[in-house]
């Protein structure tokens, strides 16, 4: 394996004095569209295609991704009066590098998302990286793996769904270190472990800073080639950093997991989530997957609890559906849909419909369309926003 250029120690892990800027102030306006860490971290990605194509060892696997697409979205702010519309483009890099070496599986990557908005004070430009690291072994004796990652999102992404509407556009940040452990019990069972540390902090908004511990121990019997009873224990707790009330839960699910044919399988499970005090809540999960020649379902409904910042643990009921149907060798369409309604925060529901098509140019190049409907609902009031998109994507892998 080569050896790290020195530019890497500039660009990508910058000196004592330049880390601070580069993890906490990642939202200075800088003048222009390349700003230091979009052209940091897009030469960086570059020169890593670069070196892919010259060619690495041949047990290193390379993957690179690369979109570009021009939004258009009717109410982002989803705002019962409309705040206006915006126009969007969209810039999406990525790289994987993969290796197997023996019992061990090591993955890496890094990617980043470059928005321009039309009106930077219903949508922000942004520019999110993430990376994230992995290793596995699995040997007869059982597996071990640990994983870390690091990105930034939109919290009109990510927390819309959990606590409601967004009304000012902001960033999450996330840290997570996470370990999964697994022993074969016998011929026919297992047990499985998996723990988690996260960090979440917030810039814009009045989202509250808070870190989680999760883990959770699962007991699986297989009892015949179609059938595999489980029993899963999860606890997991939430503390504000600025200080204030901590939280926690304990979870236990009974389930199913099916295999009904060699196309359809699923699982099915129940329980019940417990947190201090009387907080009681239960809990159920159903899945579905079906792989055909030509089309493709996945159906999911559940109910779950889960941190959020608000500083405290929401619970929402949620149904969502992917198909998928190739029309030709090269061509594909799809609907999404998807319902969720938030118990703990208002008493709303939230609606999403979509649909795309995407024909492929080459090997690795192919062209998209896309559409989606948000609706929202609840205490007499409701909003909807329509958005649609066009998008060119690149994926190159195994080079």
């Amino acid at each position: 394996m080569r050896a790290i250029p020195s530019w890497y120690h500039e660009v990508i892990m910058p000196r004592h004095d330049q880390a601070y800027f580069f993890i906490a102030c990642p939202h200075r306006k800088w003048k222009g569209f390349l700003s230091p860490r979009f052209a940091g971290l897009t030469f960086f990605l570059a020169v890593h295609m670069l070196w892919a194509e010259r060619g690495w060892a041949d047990p290193w696997q390379h993957v690179v991704t690369s979109s570009i697409s021009a939004e258009y979205e009717t109410n982002p702010a989803m705002s019962p009066a409309s705040q206006g519309s915006i126009r969007r483009a969209v810039f999406a890099p990525g790289y994987t590098l993969a290796r197997t070496d023996g019992a061990n599986e090591w993955r890496a990557g890094l990617t980043l998302q470059v928005a321009r908005s039309s009106n930077t004070a219903l949508s922000l430009n942004r520019e999110d990286p993430g990376v994230f690291f992995s290793w596995h072994r699995q040997g007869d004796a059982g597996g071990f793996g640990i994983s870390a990652r690091y990105d930034e999102a939109a919290t009109r992404a990510t927390e819309a769904g959990v606590s409601g509407p967004v009304a000012v556009d902001g960033t999450r940040t996330s840290r997570t270190l996470s370990a999964t452990w697994s022993k074969p019990l016998s011929e026919r069972g297992t047990l499985a472990a998996d723990g988690a540390y996260t960090d979440i902090s917030y810039d814009g908004g009045t989202y509250v800073d808070y870190a989680t511990r999760s883990g959770g121990l699962k007991l699986t019997y297989d009892w015949s080639e179609s059938v595999a009873p489980f029993l899963n224990l999860t606890y997991s707790d939430q503390t504000p950093s600025g200080g204030g009330l901590s939280g926690h839960r304990t979870g236990s699910m009974l389930g199913l997991n099916l295999k009904i044919s060699e196309r359809l399988d699923g699982t099915v499970q129940a329980g019940n989530s417990m947190g201090g005090g009387a907080s009681s809540s239960s809990q159920y999960g159903v899945t579905a997957q079906y792989a055909g020649q030509r089309n493709r379902l996945a159906l999911n409904a559940n109910r779950q609890t889960s941190p959020s910042g608000l500083g405290n643990f929401v619970t929402s009921d949620q149904m969502n559906g992917d198909w998928s149907h190739e029309l030709s060798e090269r061509s594909r369409a799809g609907i999404n849909l998807g319902w969720r309604k938030n118990r703990s925060v208002t008493d709303e529901t939230n609606r999403t419909m979509g649909a795309w098509v995407q024909r492929d140019l080459d090997a690795s190049w192919a062209a998209r369309a896309h559409y989606q409907r948000r609706v929202r609902e609840g205490s007499g009031i409701g909003a909807s926003s329509n958005l649609i998109g066009i998008s060119l994507n690149y994926n190159r892998s195994s080079f």
